[in-house]
């Protein structure tokens, strides 16, 4: 299943283009910028963002510059609950500094809302395309089977962060004895609390209570990516290139991030309507990021449950959202039955819903 958006309407689209190329020419002081090739990417479902190319002059002579704007969501009606895009733009610009972890690097933060109504970061555009979300994947195992031992060593590479010395201290949630796995499901309690003010979701609540009732001892807290999904990944032929989509950085068990991963490639292995020839099982998975990390990973089964119940929760809320906008109608169950709370349902082991 691909992961994709509405693209928003082309009046909305030029009107931010040309607030862009006022803040280009006001604010960043480029001398006669333009902006073209302002245009949504072809993936994506929480962030405002659009690839494009300003051309402007430097010293006298022509220059251009290809990059990305995100902007802060009009509304906070989000799949994924509070997004902060400067908290994003700071995560990025502590990343950047970091040879190993290829992600883009920050070019302006803007947190003043006067430019384009909400806060928003320009940074680069990275070299290659996310093959995964866009089903174009190569057919040869031998290549897919190296795009996703880069994946999975990219993984291992971020965990080994230090992330007190990245200055990445405030993605920890932890206090005292209370660990970021504790602090993160309490978060997502009062996100399901958040959409449950008029329906109960027995399902959803059933899956929360396991996850509190069950709560593994966990491995040291590491950097974890948060949407850890080859799909974030952007490969030039079969080169990984970039790291995207922080959004969901935090400071945690590394099982979390791998859990996800895992999942993810469950859930589009059974949805997916092409084949992955070459593909890795989740043992091979586990057991390369075990070789490439030099730790043995535990409670992967939790981790995984972990992962569908937030995915049901992200889809509950868009659920939510879409029959509060009119985009669903009143009698949609599309909050309750979706291919979030489906695949949920699936690895918890309980009766689907209909």
């Amino acid at each position: 299943m691909k992961m994709k958006f509405d693209k928003p309407g082309s009046e909305h689209q030029d009107e931010i283009r040309g607030k862009l190329e006022h803040w280009y020419n006001e604010s960043a002081q480029l001398e006669d910028a333009k902006v073209t090739h302002f245009t949504p990417p072809g993936s994506g479902a929480v962030n405002e963002t659009y690839l494009h190319e300003v051309t402007y002059r430097r010293n006298g002579q022509p220059a251009s510059l290809d990059a990305v704007v995100r902007i802060q969501p009009a509304t906070r009606n989000t799949p994924i609950p509070g997004v902060d895009v400067n908290q994003q733009a700071f995560v990025l610009s502590c990343l950047s500094r970091l040879a190993d972890i290829p992600t883009p690097a920050v070019l302006w933060s803007e947190p003043d809302t006067r430019w384009l109504g909400r806060p928003f970061y320009v940074m680069e555009r990275m070299r290659g395309e996310a093959n995964f979300d866009a089903w174009d994947i190569p057919e040869d195992p031998v290549s897919l089977q190296s795009m996703y031992r880069q994946a999975i060593g990219m993984i291992a590479r971020i965990h080994a962060v230090d992330w007190r010395r990245a200055g990445l201290e405030p993605l920890y949630s932890g206090s005292g004895d209370r660990s970021p796995l504790q602090a993160q499901l309490d978060a997502y309690r009062g996100h399901l609390d958040e959409a449950s003010v008029d329906k109960t979701y027995p399902l959803l609540e059933s899956a929360l209570a396991y996850l509190q009732d069950n709560i593994p001892a966990t491995s040291a807290p590491v950097l974890n990516w948060g949407d850890a999904r080859i799909g974030n990944m952007l490969f030039d032929g079969c080169e990984l290139t970039a790291v995207l989509d922080w959004e969901i950085a935090e400071i945690t068990a590394r099982e979390v991030d791998i859990g996800w991963f895992v999942f993810f490639e469950r859930f589009f292995l059974e949805e997916g309507s092409d084949p992955r020839n070459g593909a890795m099982s989740q043992e091979d998975i586990t057991t390369y990021y075990e070789s490439q990390a030099g730790v043995k990973l535990a409670n992967l089964d939790y981790f995984q449950r972990w992962a569908a119940f937030r995915l049901a929760v992200m889809r509950l809320r868009a659920g939510r959202f879409a029959i509060q906008s009119g985009a669903e109608p009143a009698a949609s169950r599309v909050d309750e039955v979706n291919f979030g709370s489906i695949e949920m349902a699936r690895v918890f082991g309980y009766p689907e819903p209909t």
